[in-house]
């Protein structure tokens, strides 16, 4: 080989090593370098989330440059990577230097042929810049925000519009005017700003500074390409070193992990660096090296440790965790409520797994308490409940009598307060009520196990309702409107709203059933009389003479008492009264069990 062959090669070799190992990453792989020439430099926290995610490094005399200016190349290479476009080991894929698309050669350059390549395949190089393209001269600004306008694939701000329509620049005049609508586009989307001068700069170099400031802008806006496990999000739970190295706790809506340190590790509060241990009780965005260790720390927003406002008990009916977390509850009112999830919402209780798993564990139809704190969950608490199914035996406003239960030792017999319970149907949903006879199935919360009257009912759900049943009988004694007997003894309970008819339908009173009467009773699931009906005889006839309204006398001899409470009618349906009733009338009369008239009607 030829001294001047040797010479270029060697050359060549040093340019490569001198960008790709100091500026586009990689220096000491896994570890966080130390730059020494960052103390108080506004960019500071911004560099130390780009080498963190290996996206930048500084040099080997533990420098960054921050004043120094990137070239053409350094920045292709340095953003098309952090977009996800990465051609580092594309070398063995040879390219030819031609683009068909736009029929331009790209030059040949001593490293990042094949970025070059790419760029001007995809386009994010024009024609023009691509049979311009100077690897090692300094890239301009309005050269940036067209490269990134276009790897991003933001729209462009149509050049009619005025740029005080736009977050204008006092150098607008000085930009080339092939890029203005880059920059103006780049300026829209936040991506890149300007001086505080109010200028741009167009026809500056980017500053390795700027760069970096740039690439954390990407991170923070989620367009540069960073693999999930090396951003993390939740908040600090306690630092400790179990075995020599420092760990975090970090907590977040998808569960629980131990995070190791880098032993470089930096830690930034706003703007200013902190200590690691300063970020318990905070949110914190974690950065980790190639070697799952927290490199960059920053602390976003300290946790409200201020008492809840608002409690809701109910149901978990499903769990949305990313952007904007969603926990479904149905509330004790059979109400959906959708609640947001603060950043920071816990788990306790007993919920299996609890925050090591995650919101995402929480198993629909699981009964929780739902604290709120500025109308956001805080905290879950997993609620233990018991079940206990039963025929509904009595019911009043207070309290729900179960049938046969509460003679066994442990299980409750009765529930106070039932009412604040939701009633639900087999699946789920609101019921109308709950019905004496009803089979259900009751979830409540025993406060104290082993005690009684302490049961709180959360959900009573009616696996089948109460239909009344028709017994029929004579009546072998009656007790007011409480109780009832018919024949063999056979004793029913009468619900305190029951009413007593005729067979015709006319409301009458307790006081008129008596023995040997035929009834029919309708009853409910749990045996309770809710209707009763007196089954009358009709009996026609001539009047042959009455005794007032106390007794009457057909043609046949046959005298027959009547009841106080009968009441005479015209054959048309009027009420009229006992002494209408003449002798010859043609009568029909409704007779009880006993031969009592309980009815008369003149035909």
């Amino acid at each position: 080989m030829s001294y001047v062959k040797y010479a270029r090669l060697l050359v060549t070799t040093l340019i490569i090593f001198a960008i790709t190992g100091l500026f586009c990453g990689g220096i000491s792989e896994g570890a966080a370098m130390p730059l020494n020439d960052l103390q108080g430099h506004w960019v500071r926290q911004a560099v130390s989330r780009a080498v963190a995610l290996d996206l930048i490094s500084g040099y080997p005399d533990g420098q960054f440059k921050p004043e120094q200016e990137i070239s053409q190349i350094e920045a292709l290479v340095l953003f098309m990577r952090a977009e996800g476009f990465n051609y580092d080991k594309a070398a063995a894929q040879k390219k030819t230097g031609k683009v068909p698309a736009q029929q331009v050669k790209t030059p040949q350059i001593p490293w990042g042929q094949n970025y070059l390549d790419a760029a001007a395949e995809k386009q994010f190089l024009s024609v023009e810049e691509v049979a311009a393209f100077s690897p090692q001269v300094s890239i301009t600004r309005a050269q940036v925000a067209a490269l990134l306008t276009r790897i991003l694939q933001l729209p462009l701000v149509d050049q009619t519009v005025d740029a005080s329509e736009s977050k204008a620049f006092t150098d607008l005049a000085s930009t080339p005017q092939a890029y203005l609508p880059y920059v103006l586009s780049i300026s829209n989307a936040g991506i890149m700003s300007g001086y505080q001068d109010g200028s741009f700069g167009p026809n500056m170099g980017l500053k390795r500074s700027e760069a970096a400031a740039l690439l954390s802008k990407l991170i923070e806006q989620r367009w540069a390409k960073v693999a999930d496990d090396r951003r993390l999000v939740g908040w600090v739970k306690n630092l400790s070193q179990p075995k020599g190295a420092l760990e975090i706790e970090l907590v977040s809506l998808q569960g629980t992990e131990e995070v190791k340190l880098d032993p470089n590790v930096v830690c930034f509060k706003g703007a200013q660096e902190c200590l690691p241990r300063e970020s318990i009780d905070y949110q914190v965005e974690i950065l980790l090296n190639s070697k799952k260790q927290a490199a960059c720390i920053s602390l976003l927003e300290r946790r409200n440790l201020v008492a809840n406002d608002q409690q809701i008990i109910g149901t978990v009916k499903s769990v949305a965790v990313g952007k904007d977390s969603l926990l479904v509850i149905s509330d004790l009112n059979c109400q959906e409520r959708q609640l947001p999830l603060s950043w920071d919402a816990v788990m306790d209780g007993t919920i299996k797994g609890g925050n090591a798993k995650g919101f995402q564990s929480l198993k629909p139809l699981t009964f929780v308490k739902v604290f709120l704190k500025d109308g956001q969950v805080s905290r879950v608490t997993g609620l233990e409940t018991k079940n206990i199914s039963g025929t509904v035996k009595s019911l009043s406003d207070l309290r729900l009598d179960l049938d046969g239960k509460a003679s066994k030792i442990g299980i409750p017999g009765w529930f106070n307060y039932w009412d604040r319970a939701r009633v639900v149907d087999k699946d789920g949903n609101k019921a109308g009520g709950v019905m004496r006879g009803d089979k259900v199935k009751i979830t409540y919360l025993d406060t104290i196990p082993g005690e009684i009257e302490d049961e709180i009912p959360l959900e009573i759900m009616i696996s089948s309702t109460s239909k009344l049943k028709k017994v029929t009988g004579e009546v072998q004694a009656s007790s007011s409107s409480q109780q009832i007997t018919l024949k063999k003894d056979k004793v029913y309970q009468i619900d305190p709203s029951a009413s007593v008819y005729l067979s015709d339908g006319t409301k009458t009173t307790f006081g008129t059933i008596r023995a040997v009467d035929k009834v029919e009773l309708q009853v409910d699931g749990a045996g309770v009389v809710m209707k009763i009906t007196i089954v009358l005889k009709k009996i026609s006839g001539e009047v042959q003479s009455t005794n007032g309204a106390n007794q009457i006398t057909l043609k046949t001899d046959k005298v027959y008492q009547i009841d106080p409470t009968a009441a005479v009618y015209q054959a048309d349906g009027t009420q009229t009264t006992f002494a209408t009733i003449l002798a010859a009338d043609k009568v029909e009369m409704q007779v009880d069990g006993a031969g009592i008239v309980m009815k008369l009607t003149i035909l």
